[in-house]
C-alpha cells in the first residue's frame, strides 16, 4: 500500500485518480479548497483509506497549513500536483497575496508545497502539465504578470514542466516529471472533450533538448499502467490543433 496525495481532488482528473487509487487499496490524501467542498467528496468516494486535506492554494499561508496536515500522515510515497485554474468568469484575477491568480495557484503553490514537503516525499512527484506548455516561453522579467487568461494559463503550464525537471535534479531520492493527460472532459478544460474518463496513459512532457534518465513510471505500484510515461513521445495533439486554429484565425 502506498500513501498518495492529490491536490484538487474534488472533481475532474484529481477525483477520478483518487477513485482508481482507493480501488487499488492505497491510502489517498484528498485535497480540497475547503472542508465544505471536501466532505461531500469523501462520502462520494465510498470509503476506503482516505483522508481529507484542506487549503486554498491561492493563499500562501494556506499552503503552509496544507503542508502541516500532510506531515501528520507521515512520509508520502507519491504526490500529484493536479490542482489548477484557468481564470474565467467570476474567478478573481488576483490572489489574496497580490499575485496573478493563475500564477499563484498553478505555479507558486505547487513549488512552495514541494519545498515544504521535500523531507516527506518518497519515490514519485507528478506535475500535471498540458499540451499547451510548448506554446509559450516564459520570460523571467515578466513572470506571473500576464493578465490575459489564455497566455497566463499556457505560461503556468510551461513553468510546471520546468519545475518538474528542476525538482527532479534537486531531490535525488524522488523522481519528478510533468505529464500531459490529453484533452479530458473536466470543468477546467472543455465540455467538448471526447471523454470524461481518466486516461490509461499520460505522456511525459519534456523540453526541446534531450533529457537524461529516459522514461519514468508514475503509478501507485510498479505494475499499474496508470500514469505510465513514455520518454521521447510528444504530448497529445488536441491543444496543438487548437493552437494552429488560433494562429489561422489571427492570420499568424
Amino acid at each position: 500500500m502506498a500513501v498518495i496525495g492529490i491536490t484538487g481532488a474534488t472533481d475532474g482528473i484529481g477525483r477520478a485518480t483518487a477513485q482508481v487509487l482507493l480501488a487499488d487499496g492505497h491510502r489517498v490524501l484528498v485535497h480540497a479548497r475547503s472542508r465544505e467542498h471536501g466532505e461531500p467528496i469523501l462520502q462520494a468516494l465510498g470509503g476506503g483509506d482516505v483522508a481529507l486535506l484542506v487549503g486554498d492554494l491561492a493563499r500562501l499561508d494556506d499552503v503552509h497549513r496544507l503542508a502541516d496536515q500532510v506531515r501528520e500522515h507521515g512520509p508520502v510515497d507519491a504526490w500529484v500536483h493536479n490542482a489548477g485554474v484557468w481564470v474565467r468568469g467570476s474567478t478573481p484575477r488576483t490572489s489574496a497575496d497580490g499575485y496573478e491568480m493563475t500564477f499563484a495557484v498553478n505555479v507558486l503553490a505547487p513549488h512552495l508545497l514541494t519545498h515544504l514537503l521535500s523531507t516527506e516525499l518518497r519515490g514519485r512527484l507528478l506535475w500535471l502539465g498540458s499540451g499547451v506548455a510548448g506554446s509559450e516561453r516564459p520570460q523571467p522579467a515578466t513572470l506571473g504578470r500576464d493578465t490575459d487568461p489564455w497566455r497566463a494559463y499556457v505560461e503556468s503550464k510551461a513553468c510546471d514542466v520546468a519545475l518538474a525537471l528542476a525538482w527532479d535534479r534537486r531531490l535525488p531520492d524522488v523522481t519528478s516529471a510533468a505529464v500531459d493527460p490529453g484533452w479530458v472532459k473536466t470543468k477546467l478544460a472543455s465540455p467538448g472533450a471526447e471523454t470524461g474518463k481518466l486516461p490509461r496513459r499520460c505522456r511525459r512532457q519534456r523540453p526541446a533538448g534531450p533529457v537524461e534518465g529516459g522514461g519514468a513510471r508514475f503509478c501507485a505500484d510498479q505494475h499499474s499502467d496508470d500514469f505510465h510515461q513514455h520518454a521521447g513521445e510528444e504530448p497529445l495533439g488536441h491543444f496543438g490543433l487548437l493552437r494552429q486554429r488560433r494562429r489561422r484565425q489571427s492570420g499568424g
